[in-house]
């Protein structure tokens, strides 16, 4: 078993970081679409969707077997558990731009809320509605075994050792790097901003002052399709609204 340490996380993003490197020299077209096609997995429907507005904020709710296959999805942007992420994510939120705010550029440096922010403390005070479910207890415990799962899958549908590359580890990267921003962006001089143009690149969240002055809205703003793919799917039986 792999231990889901920030030491690990941070090899593995280095790892993905270098697979973008090699991506950006030699990726064609198709590699390209490809890796769209999983950042919207794992960033719109995993990240977004799920880690974000459903379990960190519960906005809206939805069946167990979609909100675990979006967390499948999250799982293999190596950007934690959904147990790590929603403690640091609640905390950032209840000392927001604070000092015990534990990813603010305020008080820590720019690097380090955009690379490093796995290194802030998980507290398990947090997240006591995820610790009492074992799928989430499992998907913490087996995080990189999970993840690693979703390489060989990209290997057996695409018949094509490189999907390690285009449709897991570079999709990894960009979500990484997509969603420090709103933090390392979006926060600073010890303000809150709406920023469009990362609110079209990371799926909505780019409306950052308005989910920090509604946090259970599950729509930050008109071009937020994570909002727009809620709203929708609030139609049909699969997913149903919070109120």
């Amino acid at each position: 078993m792999i231990a889901l340490s920030p030491r690990n996380l941070l090899i593995s993003q280095i790892i993905a970081h270098s697979a973008l490197i090699y991506m950006l020299l030699y990726g064609n077209i198709y590699w390209w679409l490809i890796t769209i096609i999983v950042y919207f997995l794992n960033g719109c429907l995993g990240m977004t969707m799920t880690y974000h507005r459903l379990l960190s904020h519960k906005s809206w709710s939805a069946p167990k077997f979609l909100e675990y296959l979006f967390v499948f999805f999250a799982n293999s942007g190596l950007t934690g558990s959904a147990i790590s992420w929603v403690s640091i994510h609640r905390q950032h939120h209840r000392f927001t731009d604070t000092e015990r705010d534990p990813h603010s550029p305020l008080y820590k440096s720019w690097f380090y809320c955009h690379f490093l922010s796995m290194f802030s403390e998980v507290n398990l005070r947090y997240v006591p509605d995820l610790l009492k479910e074992k799928f989430y207890l499992l998907q913490h415990k087996f995080y990189f075994e999970i993840s690693i799962l979703w390489g060989i899958l990209m290997v057996l549908i695409f018949q094509d050792i490189n999907a390690l590359i285009y449709a897991w580890l570079v999709p990894a990267a960009i979500l990484w790097n997509a969603g420090s921003s709103i933090v390392s962006i979006s926060h600073r001089d010890g303000s809150i901003f709406n920023d469009h143009l990362l609110a079209f690149l990371v799926w909505g969240e780019g409306y950052h002052k308005n989910h920090h002055n509604n946090q259970k809205n599950y729509r930050f703003g008109k071009y937020d399709l994570s909002g727009v793919l809620i709203e929708k799917s609030n139609k049909s039986k699969f997913v149903v609204k919070k109120s």
